[in-house]
């Protein structure tokens, strides 16, 4: 099964892990979601203009130091993100962008939207809703177009497995947190996933079913969520 088609103003860029991938919508005033690695900025911005020109507006599906290093904010384009992660950002706490763990240091930037759930966004030429789906980090959103039934997973999950959930960071409820985000996406039945890492799966149904199975896991073992957070893999079959 091949993925689905995508609409004329969206372009996708897979990337090679750990970086992630980029999405571009096209309009009036173009956005981007994500942004990579800060050691790829100029690839970013390069593809970016190539493609729409001036890119409005960059929206962060969350803070990761492979998601927001390539902001774009120097050329003029706004920063969204979720209102959980804006507070943190503003406080310039280094440690939010995970920028250390990924060797990749993210220079102080601002956030010029706070995104709250429910909150819809007009991002080129659709609007989009903002989905909260903590979990992989607290503040961590989708996005969803329902007219294409689009939907933006960020980490939350990709083809091959259910977001990193680093409970020594953000509690033994995070996997729980996850859980419920994921049962939140899959209610909306989206037709196209996409994801920050990976390929666009081709079965959205079996990409939730199987994430959904290991976030589970991660409820029922929170010793094998701890072992899974902190890099390595359960220790349980799949």
């Amino acid at each position: 099964m091949s993925p689905r088609p995508l609409p004329s103003w969206v372009t996708w860029q897979q990337r090679p892990f750990p970086d992630a991938n980029l999405l571009l919508l096209h309009g009036r005033q173009p956005a981007l979601v994500d942004s990579g690695f800060v050691g790829h900025a100029e690839d970013t911005a390069a593809w970016a203009r190539a493609h729409a020109g001036d890119v409005g507006l960059v929206v962060n599906t969350h803070w990761h130091s492979d998601h927001v290093g390539g902001l774009l904010q120097a050329g003029g384009a706004g920063i969204a993100a979720g209102a959980p992660e804006a507070d943190a950002v503003a406080c310039r706490d280094p440690g939010c962008c995970a920028a250390e763990y990924l060797d990749q240091p993210v220079s102080p930037y601002t956030i010029d939207m706070a995104l709250d759930d429910g909150q819809v966004l007009r991002l080129g030429a659709a609007d989009w809703e903002v989905v909260r789906t903590p979990g992989h980090t607290p503040g961590h959103l989708a996005l969803w177009q329902p007219e294409e039934r689009l939907l933006v997973v960020g980490d939350a999950l990709s083809d091959y497995d259910v977001g990193w959930v680093n409970l020594a960071l953000d509690g033994p409820d995070a996997a729980a947190t996850a859980l419920a985000s994921l049962k939140r996406m899959a209610d909306l039945a989206p037709r196209v996933l996409l994801p920050s890492h990976g390929p666009i799966p081709a079965d959205p149904g079996a990409a939730f079913v199987t994430a959904l199975r290991r976030a589970r896991r991660l409820v029922d073992d929170p010793d094998g969520a701890i072992w899974y957070g902190s890099g390595g893999s359960s220790p349980s079959p799949s």
